[in-house]
Formats: structure tokens, sequence, C-alpha cells
């Protein structure tokens, strides 16, 4: 099998509301969506959310650069594909997300046309661990008018949809506030409503300890991205020391070299790098091997056109995470995963090589 064209397109999509986290707001939803056939009739195609506003440029470089790469090549050769096309996300003179985002896309996409080429669904083709990981919806964002009992509607509103738990956003107010933010969120979900928290690096290390200790009996799955980037991997390792509660981290990370600093640091609990971010589903698996070697958890924040597959093959994935239909209405696959009564569960069949079932 070889590939004979590639392509790949940007979008946007005003959201029909804001949404507000720690430190950023999302007024649009951003993909770039890639295509490529072979000359065997096998049909690939993968997307990727566009959280930088770069989508036209990483598109450009997948249809100018990479796509000669790719053309001609067998997409069995994942890996040796990977290698070549690595070389662009080390010019230090250019953007280097462009070129990671662009990478994951000819990653995923070659990954897309080896399972259906082998009429199987990626997660098939990865090797199945699960049978079904329960769903978690990114939420709880912040409103300038949002009140702590529009947030206890919010939680019931996804129960009723079928979501088992939720990440809440925090780092945006007070520590004292995002405290009580949790235990409504806690009360109003019930004990064993799965709930989890991200940061996105808003506090200082005594704020985010000052934060942990105030949450310490609201048994949280995780408390992600705590602390300012500056200098993240000593003052996760000491905040993990600090609180019981387990520490995700990694999505700020773009190469297996960065999570294994995190893990020799002992920062981490959970690792979670971002597959579009760190150039692929390649590496994202190897830095599934080194947490489970490890003894760590793994987690894939975003992205449940992935994530859906990748946790289902992995013994030590976590939920699968996923956004109200308001917050990426790219996916209709997000509002079956939002329907799927099976307590909150998403099942593994082949729908567009990527594993959701309705």
């Amino acid at each position: 099998m070889k590939i004979l064209s590639v392509e790949a397109e940007a979008f946007s999509i005003r959201l029909p509301r804001s949404f507000n986290g720690s430190n950023y707001t999302y007024t649009h939803k951003k993909c770039v969506f890639a295509r490529a056939t072979t000359n065997q009739g096998v049909e690939g195609f993968c997307y990727l959310g566009d959280d930088f506003g770069l989508g036209q440029k990483i598109a450009k470089m997948i249809n100018e650069d990479f796509s000669k790469i790719l053309i001609g090549r067998n997409p069995d050769q994942v890996e040796e594909i990977w290698e070549d096309i690595r070389p662009f996300a080390r010019d230090i003179l250019s953007d280097r997300r462009i070129a990671l985002h662009a990478q994951a896309l000819s990653d995923i996409l070659c990954w897309d046309l080896r399972a259906k080429a082998e009429g199987k669904s990626v997660v098939d083709l990865l090797g199945q661990k699960r049978n079904s990981v329960s769903i978690m919806a990114i939420s709880g964002y912040y409103g300038p008018q949002k009140t702590l009992a529009d947030l206890a509607q919010e939680v019931r509103e996804l129960v009723e949809l079928g979501c088992y738990g939720m990440k809440l956003k925090v780092g945006g107010l007070t520590v004292d506030e995002d405290v009580e933010r949790v235990k409504v969120v806690r009360n109003s979900g019930g004990e064993n409503f799965i709930l989890a928290v991200d940061a996105n690096q808003a506090w200082s290390l005594k704020d985010s300890i000052k934060f942990a200790n105030g949450c310490q009996d609201l048994n949280l799955l995780w408390i992600e991205e705590p602390v300012h980037w500056d200098n993240d991997v000593k003052d996760l390792s000491v905040l993990r020391k600090r609180t019981k509660i387990p520490i995700c981290a990694g999505q700020s990370e773009v190469t297996l070299a960065g999570i294994s600093r995190l893990i020799d640091a002992g920062a981490i609990d959970i690792c979670n790098l971002h597959p579009g971010y760190a150039g692929g589903i390649t590496p994202w698996l190897k830095s599934a091997d080194l947490a489970r070697k490890n003894g760590l958890k793994i987690a894939n924040t975003g992205e449940p056109q992935l994530s859906a597959s990748l946790m289902l093959a992995c013994q030590h994935g976590m939920s699968v995470e996923i956004y109200h239909p308001d917050r990426d209405p790219f996916s209709p696959k997000h509002c079956l995963a939002f329907k799927q009564r099976s307590e909150g569960q998403i099942k593994t069949t082949s729908l567009l090589g990527w594993g959701i079932k309705a």
C-alpha cells in the first residue's frame, strides 16, 4: 500500500457561548482536518483541535512540506515516517508548535490508514486491553454571571446526559473560592461522581499546596497542572510530597524526554502527554509505556476522537475526556458519547477507525 495524496484544511466555528478557563478564553472551536488516499482505495482521515490559532500554517506545512514525505510511502512504516518528518520540529527559527501539530496529524493519518487497510479500528491495531472506560467531561468553565447554583445545575445536566464525571476548571478565582466550587460539584454529583480538577498552571506552589489541603477530603481523582510553568518539575515534586491527591501533568511537554524528567523527579502520578502537542500517537504510546514501567497512570486530555481508542488500549489508562457539544461542535461523535447510557461508558467499535459506539 502506498499513499497517493495528502490534504489538510483548517476550520473555525464560533461557539454559542464563551468558555473561560483560569488564564484563557475559547470563543471559537478551531480544528485542522487531514485526509489521505492510497493506491488500494483506502482513505484516511483525522483531525486535531487548533488551540493556538495556527491552523492555516499547520495545514500549509502538511500540504506543502509533509505531503512530499508521505506520498509514495507505505503507512505501515509509521515510525520511519515519523523520524523523517522530525527535522521540521528542530528548526529553531520556526514556530515549533506548527511542526509538531503537522507531524501529529501526519502520524495519526498513518495509524488510521494502517488500521483501515487491515479492516480494523485503531484500538484493535494497538491491542485492546479494556472493553469500556468511563467518560469525564472537561467542564465547569468560568462565566461572569455564573453562580455556584449554576455550577451545581451543570453537574446535574452532565449526569442526565450520561456523563460519569467532570474535570473541573480551577485557578481562575481565589483558592478559597475554587475550593468552594469543588465542594459544590462533589455535593451535586455525589460520592461516586468522578471529579478531577485542572488549573492550567495557574498557581504558585504556595497556592497549590493551599488548594490541595482544602480539597484533601473531597475524593479528587487528580489535580492537573497546578503550578506555574517556570519551575514546574521541582514545584510539582514538592507538591506531590505534600498531598495524597494524585498529581497529573505532561500536557505542556512536547517530548518523551520531558515526560522522563517529570517521572525521574517524582513529580507526577498520572502522565498526560498530548498527542497533538507532541507529534502524534507514536510518541504518546512511548510515553504510556514509560508510565506503565514506572507504575504510573496515563491520561489524554481532550481530543476524544483519539483518547477513546488510546484509553482502551492501555490497562493503566484513565477516563476518556470529552467536551460538551457546545464546546466542540465539530464532532457528532461527541454527542453520541454524551448519550451513551451504559453507566457513562464508551464501548468500542469501528467508526472512522476511531472506536466510538452510540
